[in-house]
């Protein structure tokens, strides 16, 4: 929570990309390419292409070496996933869904829907293969779910050496999380219009991986005080 009041209630402050997160992105762009069919574009180093723009400024060089290098291997496993699945209906389509209690509408952007075979499929990729859909993407899926109707969800996980592909079922549970979540992040809005008053009550922990990136903690130390 610390770092969200950080990140949105310090319009001057957005936190950096890590090599982490830049290899997904960059691993999810790849697939993207791939998938258009062009025998005239090498999908993986499009890919690396792009993480070496989402990482030229402030990111680690011994971390953005070791990230680069499993991306081409990504790039290959998750289309091999779906080579039977040709071009999506949309990329990055935008959805909004409103949830009883919550006053603001909750957004999202699908990585990639099929029209045609009624799916919507969320890329991942990790290092550590899960043996099923993690609970925050359970959260992000049944929002996707909610958005598209009757399209399945479904979660690509990809490594640099093999993939899981799991659906998305039962998810109402989970959509009930995030309206909870949305409902608690909304009355904490509530108690101020002042963002030094909100971030005053939040503690940082600094020994979570959120905080990895030094800029952001140096940040965090302006702000909180330590």
């Amino acid at each position: 929570m610390a770092l969200w009041c950080l990140s949105y209630l310090s319009p001057r402050f957005r936190e950096e990309t890590n090599a982490a997160m830049a290899r997904g992105t960059a691993a999810e762009f790849g697939v993207e390419v791939g998938l258009q069919g062009n025998e005239f574009v090498d999908p993986a180093e499009e890919a690396v292409k792009k993480f070496n723009e989402l990482t030229a400024l402030g990111v680690d060089g011994e971390a953005r070496d070791k990230e680069r290098a499993n991306i081409p291997a990504m790039v290959e496993q998750g289309l091999e996933a779906l080579k039977d699945y040709g071009p999506p209906s949309q990329t990055q389509e935008r959805i909004e869904i409103k949830l009883d209690g919550v006053q603001l509408p909750i957004i999202g952007y699908t990585d990639f829907t099929w029209d045609t075979k009624g799916e919507v499929i969320d890329l991942k990729s990790t290092t550590r293969l899960p043996s099923c859909i993690t609970a925050p993407n359970r959260r992000q899926g049944a929002i996707y779910k909610k958005a598209k109707g009757n399209h399945s969800m479904k979660f690509l996980y990809v490594t640099p050496k093999k993939v899981g592909f799991y659906e998305l079922e039962n998810c109402q549970q989970d959509l009930e999380e995030v309206r909870q979540t949305a409902i608690r992040v909304e009355r904490f809005l509530s108690l101020s219009d002042d963002p030094e008053v909100l971030r005053s009550f939040v503690i940082p922990n600094y020994d979570s991986f959120y905080w990895n990136s030094p800029a952001t903690r140096e940040q965090g130390r302006k702000v909180f005080g330590y």
